[in-house]
């Protein structure tokens, strides 16, 4: 685990990409067997590297968590003062006055 800055509560995991170098391995992902490659948290790794040294080959490090994507906001329809849905008017087709922002 590492920490940003010097707030020890936000903490990043970090993920390793390795490659199992024996016959078989228990880890949080199940069982991995040799020549497998697998992307497992840098503190399973440290803990399987402290007890058997050759077991993993790290490929790679990732250096910050993939970030989520974002769905699309939903679009708002339009109201009237009353409250009721607004009508598109037809006399300006490059404005949508049915919807907000559109």
């Amino acid at each position: 685990m590492v920490g940003v800055g010097n707030c020890p509560y936000l903490l990043k995991e970090l993920k390793m990409k390795v490659q199992v170098n024996l016959r078989s391995l228990s880890t949080s992902q199940g069982m991995i067997r040799n020549g497998d490659i697998v992307d497992l948290p840098e503190e399973e790794i440290r803990k399987i590297i402290a007890f058997r040294p050759h077991a993993v080959t790290v490929l790679e490090i990732e250096t910050e968590p993939a970030k989520k994507k974002k769905a699309p906001a939903k679009k708002k329809r339009a109201r009237n003062a009353n409250g009721t849905l607004k009508a598109d008017d037809p006399s300006t087709p490059d404005v949508n006055e049915a919807w907000e922002d559109g």
